[in-house]
């Protein structure tokens, strides 16, 4: 969009898709390493718990601020 054309990636044609669509469909599952479930959920916990404290944090600000402040 603010890139000029020559920075642009050429777009995917439906030829080329279609290809990959059914090259996955041969293609067997990747199976899963000893304590990848681990990570996962870790990387899971990493990446939106920070977003849950912000929200909650903001929430009990309001909360402290609505009945604290203005209830005196």
């Amino acid at each position: 969009m603010f890139l000029p054309k020559k920075y642009k990636r050429p777009r995917m044609t439906r030829a080329e898709a279609d290809a990959i669509i059914e090259r996955s469909k041969t293609e067997e599952p990747l199976d899963l390493e000893k304590g990848d479930l681990k990570a996962m959920i870790l990387a899971a916990f990493i990446v939106f718990l920070p977003f849950v404290l912000g929200i909650s944090g903001a929430f009990a600000f309001l909360y402290w601020f609505i009945f604290n402040v203005w209830g005196r």
